[in-house]
């Protein structure tokens, strides 16, 4: 017979190890599946979460799991392939083979960012080179910015940018799609410079960023880059119990309390909305309360 835990948590991002601390300290029976690796592992500068002046995402994880490990939550590193209905909640299954029960299911994946094959990229990623706004645009302030990205959003984020951060900005379009009425003009307006080319590799001195160099050797100087190629969802997990998404069909939706459409099956994190620590950290809470109340009433007529 396997182990029958009152809750699964699979991904151990802020939201996961959140609910995971809750529900432990309710004297839950909790264990959390995390294949390690998400977007907040490598957020190396982490400066906008309450009463953490600054601190690095791996650090964040790490003490979130001493924390909830100290409470009594337990921890499996495992890549959790899928999730199922059973006998007495759930099933969750692993690439190597092992299953899980749990009563109730929090999942907390979060996201992988769609990034550009360019040389050097990972040499300065969150050190220089930047994806999130929210988290990291305050490090862009008054430095000679490139965007770079394929879609109309990316024009609009250069002109969010002119307006919060820096005047000093140029585009980079990696696409040869029409821009669309009126951008041209309210850039041009804003001294935003807009180019078109293809990426060859990112240039510094190993202290810091310098320039990005274009395949046909064109050199744009830059000391920080925002990229906006966007993140695929880590949800395939929840392919099988298929919980109803957005109107978009982008996003799942989730209660008040996160649950989802799947009775049992909590979401949190930017696979419900935000892609923010604090945020999601937040959801976890709300959702592992929820989960407490709904364990009183099966286990103590509450």
């Amino acid at each position: 017979m396997k182990e029958l835990y009152d809750t699964l948590v699979i991904g151990a991002g802020p939201g996961g190890i959140q609910a995971a601390i809750y529900l432990a300290r309710y004297c839950r029976r909790v264990l959390i599946l995390d294949r390690t690796g998400g977007r907040t592992w490598h957020a190396k500068h982490i400066e906008n979460f309450f009463a953490h002046p600054a601190t690095s995402g791996p650090r964040l994880i790490q003490e979130g799991l001493r924390q909830a490990q100290g409470f009594g939550a337990l921890y499996e590193r495992a890549h959790v392939l899928g999730l199922r209905k059973g006998p007495e909640g759930f099933l969750a299954l692993t690439a190597d083979g092992r299953e899980f029960q749990g009563r109730f299911v929090l999942v907390s994946t979060g996201a992988t960012e769609n990034l550009p094959q360019v040389e050097g990229l990972h040499q300065y990623f969150a050190q220089g080179i930047y994806t999130c706004v929210d988290c990291d645009g305050y490090h862009t302030r008054g430095k000679r910015l490139l965007i770079m990205g394929a879609s109309p959003k990316t024009l609009r984020l250069a002109l969010a940018m002119k307006n919060m951060y820096t005047p000093y900005i140029t585009v980079l379009l990696t696409h040869e799609r029409p821009m669309p009425q009126g951008f041209q003009e309210a850039l041009a307006s804003e001294g935003i410079q807009v180019l078109r080319g293809s990426p060859a590799r990112f240039l510094g001195d190993g202290k810091g960023l310098q320039a990005l160099e274009l395949s046909d050797g064109r050199v744009l100087r830059c000391q920080c880059v925002m990229l906006n190629y966007g993140y695929r969802l880590n949800d395939e997990c929840l392919k099988e119990l298929s919980p109803e998404r957005d109107a978009r069909g982008l996003k799942y939706k989730v209660g008040p309390n996160y649950e989802s459409s799947v009775k049992g099956l909590y979401i949190v994190g930017p696979l419900v909305g935000n892609d923010q620590v604090a945020i999601a950290a937040g959801e976890g809470a709300v959702a592992a309360i929820d989960i407490n109340k709904r364990l009183l009433e099966l286990y103590a007529g509450v």
